[in-house]
């Protein structure tokens, strides 16, 4: 149980929202009525998801945690989510990760800090997650697969076995991935791509099969 402290919400976009409902549902959380909070730099009036209010703090880019706050990532947009992060570190943020109770996770698993699991996600036997991931509904993590920091998995991916993905990596719903295959930094899986070879760094992807701009 997450008991103590103020839980701040970075983002108020549509993951951010999905993030908190889940929580709220999660039953992780001790009086999460009186202890949620959110900062963005876009949207800065409090609003309610069932009847329990989410005030605002402000502006990412002015606000300063306190000790016990804890900070969960509410941003989908990899790029986003690096600068957010070095931001926060400078200023002695306490990231924490959030993985839905009903996320299938392996005890060999092992998942990094800041991470984002919502639920029916599978991590399986040998998979890392590195730092700052980011995975939707329904997405599975094969064995033996690497995710690098700040990359986002949409709904229903599938990354099978001994799969490389790099640093801030946005992958689309539905995207399959045959086993082996590396996918490199910055680079865009479109939705429902199908992905039989290796992506090089910062290109897109989209299609079945896929094809490379």
């Amino acid at each position: 149980m997450h008991d103590s402290g103020r839980i701040v919400i970075i983002g108020c976009g549509s993951f951010a929202k999905e993030l908190i409902i889940w929580m709220i549902d999660s039953n992780l959380f001790k009086d999460i009525e009186s202890r949620l909070y959110f900062v963005d730099d876009k949207f800065k009036d409090d609003f309610f998801i069932k009847n329990i209010k989410i005030s605002s703090l402000g502006e990412i880019k002015n606000f300063k945690p306190f000790q016990n706050d804890s900070l969960y990532l509410g941003i989908s947009k990899p790029k986003d989510k690096s600068k957010i992060v070095q931001l926060m570190d400078s200023r002695n943020a306490r990231f924490e990760s959030f993985i839905h109770p009903t996320a299938l996770i392996a005890s060999t698993c092992s998942i990094g800090r800041g991470c984002i699991i919502f639920p029916y996600s599978v991590c399986s036997d040998n998979s890392n997650l590195k730092e700052f991931i980011s995975i939707n509904l329904h997405s599975a993590i094969g064995h033996d697969v690497s995710v690098d920091s700040f990359s986002t998995i949409s709904s229903f991916v599938d990354l099978t076995g001994k799969i490389n993905v790099g640093k801030r990596v946005m992958i689309g719903s539905g995207a399959r991935f045959l086993p082996s295959v590396k996918i490199g930094e910055d680079s865009l899986i479109g939705a429902g791509a199908i992905i039989f070879k290796s992506i090089p760094k910062g290109k897109t992807a989209y299609c079945q099969p896929a094809k490379i701009l």
